[in-house]
């Protein structure tokens, strides 16, 4: 008797989610960290609150699978299924289970246990959804540079020399969007950021960014508030960085965008603004994180690397990039040391 309640006491305190379940779905018992996994306080909260586990499954066709499965096979092994909490949030689990059958062949009940793995099918999700993202915002500028190569190519006597300079700019200017988006790969994967290249050297931060807006479709103001605007950093990793802010602005920003450059101190401030609503306070760090996009919809797909890119050469070049809202417009501030 006493071994028989110490193995009980065991099962109880398991970490691991365990369960024996009817065919019907009725638990007749479980452990608390089922209970947990599940959403309740105690083990006793969830025999009262869930009659029966089917009822849990976000869609009950997995339900099915697993009886099919387990029916058939005997067991089930790494079966990830989504369920339901009461509180209406979900959580992943990965089920492994086998059924017990009685004297005559017939299923007596199911006993198994349950393994969170939310993070892991989020991870899962989130890389497909970055690999499909990537994808689509590479195959564009590819697809036109293609198109416009075999054109040319093939009907070259056909166009006139403005036809062809027109569509070696498009065919340039692709290009750009498709090198600047792999420098951002690069820049957001390198486990030791510090080791990116960097070449400070002392020039205009405001040639850099009339660069930047040469290849831009939409109007945008660069406004040069004082009489110098040189710095010491990095050039090419500075049209990096102010290339992913007014793309950023373009994609979520309001209409109206503009770029103003003023002296600091020791240091120039060059802002990206535009009339889109002001990033809550609770939003403002998110916002920095690797792949975490804006939230509007007029571009929806995009990598979401572009402002913590930026941020991280800013870093490197012993400057740093801020978000203020400043009379009614969102200005994303990039700090450079002056010369």
């Amino acid at each position: 008797m006493q071994r028989i309640e110490e193995l009980s006491e065991m099962f109880r305190r398991m970490p691991v989610a365990l369960y024996r379940t009817t065919a019907g779905g009725k638990i007749l018992a479980a452990n608390t960290a089922l209970a947990n996994i599940l959403g309740y306080d105690s083990v006793e909260a969830m025999m009262t609150g869930l009659a029966t586990v089917d009822s849990i499954y976000v869609d009950s066709s997995h339900r099915n699978h697993w009886i099919d499965e387990i029916s058939e096979a005997g067991v089930v092994t790494d079966f990830d299924v989504e369920l339901r909490r009461p509180d209406g949030t979900t959580v992943w689990v990965q089920d492994t289970a086998r059924a017990i059958r009685d004297a005559n062949g017939q299923i007596a009940y199911f006993e198994g246990a349950l393994i969170d793995v939310t993070e892991k099918v989020g991870a899962q999700r989130a890389r497909d959804e970055f690999l499909a993202t990537v994808s689509h915002e590479l195959r564009n500028p590819i697809t036109v540079m293609l198109g416009m190569g075999e054109e040319l190519a093939n009907n070259y006597d056909a166009f006139s020399d403005e036809d062809r300079r027109d569509m070696a700019k498009l065919i340039a200017r692709q290009a750009d969007d498709a090198s600047w988006l792999i420098e951002d790969l690069l820049v957001a994967y390198r486990a030791d950021v510090g080791r990116v290249a960097v070449s400070p050297q002392d020039f205009e931060i405001a040639k850099e960014a009339e660069r930047v807006l040469e290849v831009v479709d939409q109007l945008i103001e660069l406004e040069l508030r004082g009489e110098e605007s040189r710095v010491h950093a990095d050039p090419r990793r500075t049209r990096q960085i102010v290339r992913n802010l007014v793309s950023n602005a373009i994609r979520y920003g309001g209409e109206q965008v503009f770029i103003r450059i003023e002296p600091t101190g020791d240091r120039v401030e060059l802002r990206v603004c535009d009339s889109g609503q002001a990033i809550p306070q609770q939003e403002l760090e998110r916002i920095f994180r690797p792949f975490e996009t804006g939230t509007g919809e007029r571009h929806p797909k995009s990598v979401g690397l572009g402002l913590s890119v930026a941020r991280k050469l800013a870093r490197l070049m012993e400057g740093d990039l801020t978000y203020r809202h400043v009379d009614g417009f969102s200005c994303f501030v990039l700090s450079l040391p002056s010369v």
